[in-house]
Parts: structure tokens; sequence; C-alpha cells
């Protein structure tokens, strides 16, 4: 299910800018700018009933700015603005909440928590046959 989120976020942020490449967890070594960054940063699985499990888990959205050094502050900011329109409802009807934005050495951290609930589906039946013995000795 964390997948879908990822899928989810990667796909506002081709919404917010088709030009800038999405990586998850790590960039490569010569990326080009610009470019957005999805780590996953905490992830706090909370048991429920029935063999359900309520899931939270807080990303760092990071966005990397392209062109003249001097203006990075001011795309970082522009974007900041395109992106709080955007993240609501991601792709798979997941909610985003407590949002937050911070421009740090010229990129954007934008950081948002996802909360959803995973079921458990056993594969076992939880009834089984059972054999009987009638054979039965008496005195």
């Amino acid at each position: 299910m964390i997948n879908d989120v990822y899928k989810g976020i990667l796909a506002e942020c081709k919404a917010v800018n088709p030009a800038a490449k999405a990586y998850k967890d790590n960039t490569p070594q010569n990326f080009t700018p610009p470019a957005f960054l999805v780590e996953l940063i905490d992830f706090t699985p909370t048991r429920s009933i029935n063999g359900k499990q309520k899931m939270s888990a807080q990303f760092d959205l990071q966005y990397f700015p392209d062109g003249v050094v001097t203006e990075y502050r001011t795309k970082c900011i522009q974007m900041q603005e395109k992106l709080s329109r955007h993240f609501h409802i991601l792709e798979g009807s997941f909610y985003v909440k407590d949002r937050s934005f911070k421009v740090t050495d010229d990129v954007l951290h934008f950081q948002f928590t996802v909360d959803y609930t995973e079921a458990y589906i056993a594969d076992e039946m939880p009834m089984q046959e059972m054999e009987t013995n009638t054979n039965l000795k008496e005195d």
C-alpha cells in the first residue's frame, strides 16, 4: 500500500511541474534540476481490530530548482505556492495532512503526513474440517 502512496505523490509532482524529474528515496549522482525527491521520514503502524492496521507515513518532498543560483529562493517560493494548491488528496484517495514548507540551502522542503488503513487478509481458512474417531472401545 505504501507504493500506492508513492505513486500518488509522484503523480502530483508531475501535475505541478511536468518538466521536473521525480525520484524516490535517493537521487542519482549527477541529476539535473529541476527535480523532486520524495523521502519517507517516519512510518508508524498502529494495530486495530479485525486484522486492520492504521498506518501513518510522514514524507519530505524536496524540490531542487534550476536556473541562476541567485533565483533559487524565489523559484522555491513559487513552487511552494503551486504545491500548496495541489497536495490535498493524492491519487488513490489518500488524504494529505500536517503540511509544512521550509527553504533550506536553496532547496524547498515540503513535509506532510498521509494516514491510511491496511487490512490483513489471511490465506488460511479460520475453520477446518476435523476428523473424528468413531471406533469406540466398549468394556
